[in-house]
């Protein structure tokens, strides 16, 4: 009952907050470099604050993600990514963000993918692969353009570690790579 009322109170929390400004973003995601990709994130201010003076903005963001990476000759991968971050963007338009993330990576396998079947015959398995839980941290910095030179549009780059378990009997890190941009999808 508890967590019940700690849900319908924060839905009604986020309900009254003033309409911020959400941003969608477009990326290069590459799993490692030779495993190319792309991510596609909705970004959603929970908290934002301007300090007056300097025009310094600080918010805390939720941040839905998709990302699709292809592996050659193995397996293409598409992560879910809920991200919680923390942006700062400076008076001159410099943005420093860190987010952490509760992902999902679901793998496809490459090629044919055979079982033994109940009569001891092989038998296909279409979309072969497996799930995983993959915890990330992630460290990015970029510039908008809205701030000094009137564009709505900004740039970024991130280093995300990741940590996929299972893998195997074990767990695996893993580091990706994001470059790309962000397009306001309402003015503040």
């Amino acid at each position: 009952m508890k967590s019940i009322f700690c849900l319908v109170a924060g839905l009604w929390f986020m309900g009254s907050l003033p309409v911020q400004a959400q941003q969608l973003r477009v990326a290069y995601f590459g799993e490692t470099v030779t495993h190319y990709g792309l991510k596609v994130a909705y970004e959603y201010p929970l908290i934002s604050r301007v300090k007056m003076g300097n025009n310094a903005r600080k918010e805390f963001l939720i941040t839905p993600g998709l990302a699709v990476y292809h592996h050659p000759h193995n397996h293409v991968g598409v992560i879910f990514s809920p991200e919680l971050a923390y942006q700062r963007t400076g008076p001159r338009g410099g943005v420093f963000e860190v987010s952490l993330s509760n992902s999902y990576l679901r793998y496809f396998l490459a090629g044919q993918t055979f079982e033994v079947g109940e009569n001891g015959e092989f038998q296909r398995v279409s979309m072969a692969g497996r799930g995983a839980y993959l915890p990330t941290v992630s460290v990015g910095f970029g510039r908008d353009l809205a701030v000094r030179k009137n564009r709505s549009l900004a740039w970024y780059a991130r280093l995300n570690l990741m940590q996929q378990r299972p893998y195997n009997a074990s767990q695996l890190y893993r580091f990706g790579i994001e470059c790309g941009i962000r397009k306001p999808l309402k003015r503040k």
